[in-house]
């Protein structure tokens, strides 16, 4: 069962699609469809501090891989990532560190990359208008198929929710859901979703995406089968990183502003300019402890924030290539991906004298 359909952009919208089972219903007020700049924001000057450097472990991958995403297995701590101009999914086996490479036949251009409740491994591809999955069990390569009559949706960022659904995005504007025991697809346009990929999980559930190129972020509730959209703040188009923290916090980054900013999912705006004037924030992530961890690529260097005390803390060096699209928690510490040096480093949470 295939579902699509093309809403105008920027209305209040309460809808049902029809066909007797929604995809979900379009929430919004009058605050969430307003512009981007109408956003309330507060901005906050952070201060340095020096920091004894964490050891960096690198895994080099073959040249011209280009790492977007990543992914923990929970099962056996591998982490796998997508290499785009490979046409490939890549294994790093958590004991070894050995990389295998799962390659997806002529044209694939895998980008996103999610664990189903069901084991398996999804990936979208931004050129073949499907969804991969590999079996978590067998192995076996498989693929989901958008609706033959469709455009070119630039597949990008996916997630999965709690009912075996896997939730994807398109960069020109589409939102979808497969569901991994019927087998039904449903999609459905947006035109003023622009650029949406970077997601993250929500509190109870729930799913945000950002839209970069619109300036926009939605939350998902699977649940209700609704999304709610909310401006990000002007500077912020062009958002390059997004993460939840342990309240429900929401943090996106902006290379262009040289900042990071929270929100409580309401519309208000915190935003923190970092300390270094050449800084250029990419991929984050909000960790259970309350603090940050953001890549600088400007800077070439991965930095700690502290909400608390609103300060940045130089911990390890991102490496030559500068270019971090992703950034994920390990068993022991967290990963990521520099698709401008072809490789994947992990640090450790904690330094080898205090384990």
């Amino acid at each position: 069962m295939v579902k699509t359909r093309r809403l105008s952009p920027s209305k209040l919208l309460s809808v049902l699609l029809a066909g007797g089972v929604s995809l979900f219903s379009f929430s919004a007020t009058l605050a969430q469809t307003a512009s981007p700049n109408s956003s309330a924001s507060v901005v906050v000057a952070s201060t340095s501090k020096k920091a004894d450097p964490l050891p960096v472990t690198e895994i080099e991958l073959m040249t011209n891989s280009q790492p977007s995403a990543l992914a923990l297995d929970a099962r056996d701590g591998a982490i796998w990532f997508a290499a785009p101009p490979l046409g490939a999914l890549g294994r790093i086996d958590s004991e070894t560190q050995k990389i295998t490479y799962l390659y997806l036949g002529k044209r694939a251009k895998p980008f996103g990359l999610a664990f189903g409740p069901d084991g398996a491994l999804y990936a979208t591809d931004k050129t073949l208008n499907v969804l991969h999955r590999i079996d978590g069990t067998t192995g076996e390569l498989t693929r989901i198929a958008m609706p033959s009559d469709l455009p070119m949706m630039d597949l990008s960022g996916l997630r999965a929710d709690g009912l075996g659904r896997i939730w994807f995005a398109g960069s020109a504007g589409w939102l979808g859901k497969y569901d991994s025991q019927s087998g039904a697809v449903e999609v459905s346009s947006h035109d003023d979703l622009q650029g949406l990929g970077l997601n993250a999980p929500g509190e109870g559930g729930a799913i945000w995406f950002s839209a970069w190129k619109a300036g926009r972020m939605i939350r998902l509730d699977p649940t209700r089968g609704r999304f709610d959209s909310t401006a990000l703040p002007e500077s912020f188009r062009g958002a390059r990183g997004l993460s939840t923290g342990p309240q429900g916090e929401i943090w996106v980054s902006s290379a262009k502003s040289n900042a990071i900013a929270r929100s409580t999912g309401r519309g208000a705006w915190r935003i923190i300019t970092l300390p270094w004037p050449d800084s250029q924030p990419q991929a984050l992530l909000a960790r259970s402890d309350g603090t940050v961890i953001v890549a600088d690529g400007g800077r070439r260097m991965l930095l700690r924030y502290r909400p608390q005390t609103n300060v940045f803390e130089e911990i390890a060096a991102l490496g030559e290539g500068g270019l971090i699209r992703a950034m994920i928690e390990t068993r022991n510490g967290i990963a990521y991906a520099d698709s401008g040096g072809d490789d994947i480093r992990f640090v450790p949470d904690r330094r080898p004298a205090e384990n």
